[in-house]
């Protein structure tokens, strides 16, 4: 299931236009920098990533429509992007979640609407479960947050990347084991020629750390049901059945939420469906504050 992450890095983002932002920045989150993109004025709308993946997964700011009406800030998890990238599994896990809600601090914004795909959306999980107080509304694409409990069963595939990283002879074996099973088989020749494309010049040491720290990214039922904001679950209906289970799983306990299924997209090709941006887009117009609430 996470091993697809890395794919979403190698598929346009939510509006497929090239990757050109206008205001680039940093911060210091507790001595880690973080690295965010800006654009746009208005309600606030934080974008997170997948793993393996970085804000450029989202287009270009300046030409995303919403721009008009929202202020939309896309950044780097640590480990990720123009962040700073630490080698230790325990600078990740809630120090993630962490460093969104050190970035709307630094902002001086008190609340946002939080966009979030695959671990993104994990990430977003654990700010609404641990920081309900600064969420507006939330998009969880392609994945939910993860219920204590449920984490280790989900761990194998972040287990294969981290053992081939450990191990130093390449990334070929993991792209074959992760490989989709409805899809043409991969050859070892095929693999390690990928492998190299995909992770030139990338950290994957860090790659391995921030996928080990996404079991600590749990959040409880009971603190799911404090953030009664509305929320918005889309996927593909492709999308992984361990997947779909868990989104169905954590709608029982949302007051407020939603469920919009893509037909015939899976966890890569959502992002790329026209049907994806427009669902959001409509999603988060709807919820914008009223001036009694901002």
């Amino acid at each position: 299931m996470l091993g697809r992450f890395l794919l979403v890095a190698v598929v346009a983002g939510w509006f497929l236009v090239p990757p050109v932002m206008s205001a680039d920045a940093m911060f210091d989150s507790n001595g880690v920098k973080i690295h965010y993109l800006t654009a746009g004025q208005g309600e606030p709308i934080v974008l997170l990533h997948g793993w393996m993946s970085d804000s450029s997964m989202w287009g270009s700011l300046d030409t995303n429509p919403m721009a008009k009406e929202f202020q939309l800030i896309a950044m780097d998890f640590r480990g990720h992007g123009k962040s700073d990238k630490p080698h230790q599994p325990e600078q990740y896990g809630p120090d993630m979640a962490e460093d969104v809600v050190r970035l709307l601090d630094y902002l001086k914004l008190p609340k946002a609407h939080l966009v979030g795909y695959s671990m993104g959306a994990i990430v977003a999980g654990k700010v609404a479960g641990t920081h309900p107080d600064r969420v507006i509304s939330i998009v969880y694409g392609g994945q939910a947050p993860i219920l204590t409990g449920a984490a280790k069963r989900d761990a194998r595939e972040i287990d294969v990347f981290a053992k081939a990283v450990e191990a130093g002879n390449g990334l070929g074996p993991y792209l074959e084991d992760v490989w989709p099973a409805n899809k043409p088989k991969i050859t070892p020749k095929q693999a390690d020629a990928l492998a190299k494309l995909l992770y030139r010049g990338k950290d994957v040491v860090a790659f391995a750390a921030a996928g080990r720290g996404i079991k600590h990214l749990d959040v409880t039922p009971d603190q799911l049901k404090r953030c009664k904001v509305p929320t918005l679950l889309i996927h593909g209906s492709q999308e992984a059945e361990s997947t779909q289970k868990r989104v169905a799983a954590i709608l029982k306990f949302l007051d407020r939420g939603e469920l919009h299924v893509i037909d015939g997209t899976d966890h890569v090709t959502t992002l790329a469906a026209p049907e994806f941006g427009k669902t959001i887009d409509r999603f988060l117009r709807a919820n914008q504050q009223k001036p009694a609430d901002r």
